[in-house]
């Protein structure tokens, strides 16, 4: 295996473990969470959640 292919497969696992994020974001969020709570729930970095919902509500 190259370089180039254990990074095009480490690209394609982000994206997969970004988009897995993403539906929980939006599962708790439609279920009437804030963004602190969700952010706190999932473990993740306060500005991703906020991006993650403002990308979903400009949609």
């Amino acid at each position: 295996m190259t370089l180039f292919q254990r990074d095009r497969e480490n690209i394609e696992l982000g994206r997969a473990e970004g988009s897995l994020y993403a539906t929980r974001i939006l599962k708790l969020y439609n279920k009437g969470n804030n963004i602190e709570y969700i952010a706190n729930t999932l473990q993740l970095d306060l500005e991703y959640v906020e991006s993650v919902i403002s990308d979903y509500e400009n949609d």
